[in-house]
């Protein structure tokens, strides 16, 4: 029987070096995508059976290209994106447009693309990184937020149309995770963040392949982002988004 296969976006560091490294000790074949071409060869001669494709998925053909070169997956795991942090007016438009392209429309495009070939073959699972951003609006990390707010809304709203078939999405919705992202996003740095909050790429890529093998819609890895989703359900929209606005407020003036 030959080795299940996982393809795994934003693959050349943090989480989703962490997700390959964990699929590769269980198993897998792990197709890496990302742009550096260099880091994903690196992290592929780590792993006993992976291949680097070095791809932008910001290209329109993105999607059709990678399809064409892996025309099927076990599983799927969209991990690539990036989030800008700061006042919204004060921050590139055009940054703020790439993040709505990879973290949503790549996304999508993604999912799209692979999951009716699971659905022909009544199996298959797609992981999708939102974040616990998505529960509510974000002040000063506004188009990030919105972002995973739409990761997380599609996720549930597909999951419930495959789920028929044998396909599952998950959508898994980590805290602050030390990694490239927090100096890309030019986010304050998440050690300042309290430790129940804080997770590990590796704490969340161990949930991210539990997933895979027991799916639920939505995996949180901080119990503590958990209760505050549910707590959220009764709290006034207004009062949460104020809420968030002052948290920011003092996490940007460190």
């Amino acid at each position: 029987m030959s080795a299940p296969v996982a393809l795994v976006t934003g693959a050349s560091s943090g989480i989703g070096a962490a997700i390959a490294r964990r699929l590769g000790a269980e198993g897998y074949r792990v197709l890496l995508v990302a742009r550096r071409l260099e880091r994903l060869e690196a992290l592929a001669a780590e792993l006993p059976d992976a291949e680097a494709i070095a791809l932008d998925l910001l290209a329109d053909d993105a999607a059709a290209r990678l399809l064409e070169r892996v025309p099927s997956v076990d599983v799927l795991i969209n991990n690539a994106g990036f989030g800008c942090f700061g006042p919204a007016l004060e921050l590139p438009a055009a940054d703020q447009a790439r993040e709505v392209r990879l973290n949503c429309e790549a996304l999508t495009r993604l999912t799209l693309a692979y999951a009716p070939g699971m659905v022909q073959r009544q199996r298959g699972v797609v992981i999708n990184l939102a974040s616990i951003a998505g529960f509510q609006p974000v002040p000063y990390f506004a188009t990030y937020a919105a972002t995973k707010a739409y990761v997380l809304s599609l996720s549930l709203a597909l999951d419930e149309e495959l789920r028929p078939s044998g396909v599952r999405v998950v959508a898994v919705c980590p805290g602050p995770v030390p990694t490239e992202f927090q100096a890309i996003a030019g986010s304050p740095d998440a050690q300042h963040t309290s430790r129940l909050a804080r997770r590990t790429a590796d704490e969340v890529a161990a949930r991210c392949v539990a997933a895979i093998r027991r799916p639920k819609r939505v995996v949180v890895p901080a119990a503590v982002h958990g209760w505050l989703r549910f707590a959220y359900r009764f709290v006034p929209q207004d009062t949460v988004v104020g809420m968030a606005g002052r948290a920011m407020r003092k996490r940007f003036a460190r």
